[in-house]
């Protein structure tokens, strides 16, 4: 179907009522897109999108820039202080193993997490790693050049 001066004319008249593009669609046997397009060319006034909520638009510099948080982790030490017990009573003791603010020695698991008696090797750290030395020759494997692997293949 094709715009002719009777279809031009039920255009204006129903949008001049403000109904929406796509039900003036269905009553001239057009799709939506096809009557804003004709709209747009014959000029008829704009309408606000449906879309848009806002009129302001947010500053786009604001957006994108993240806000990060100043983290003073030495500012935040607890003090301990010493409280006079009245009573002695059995708790448990409960051991954060990751939060320790000593420097730690070997971080070797021995043992499951589950378990009562799981904990870490414990013994001096090896250079920079996270493990003794024993450890650190079972953590850190050295991969042997390719030539050998071949040469043991073949």
């Amino acid at each position: 179907m094709s715009w002719n001066e009777g279809n031009v004319a039920r255009l204006r008249e129903l949008w001049d009522q403000g109904l929406p593009t796509a039900q003036i669609g269905k009553l001239l046997g057009f799709t939506k897109n096809a009557v804003v397009g004709k709209a747009h060319r014959i000029g008829l006034e704009r309408r606000p999108s449906p879309i848009r909520r806002t009129a302001v638009k947010p500053d786009r510099k604001k957006a994108r820039s993240p806000i990060i948080p100043k983290l003073n982790f030495e500012a935040f030490r607890e003090e301990v202080k010493e409280v006079p017990r009245q009573k002695q009573s059995l708790q448990p003791v409960v051991k954060n193993l990751f939060t320790n603010h000593t420097k730690r020695g070997c971080e070797w698991p021995e043992g499951h997490p589950d378990e009562t008696d799981f904990k870490f090797c414990g013994k001096v750290r090896f250079e920079d790693k996270p493990y003794c030395l024993d450890h650190c020759a079972v953590a850190y494997v050295i991969p042997e050049k390719e030539e050998e692997v071949q040469q043991i293949v073949t």
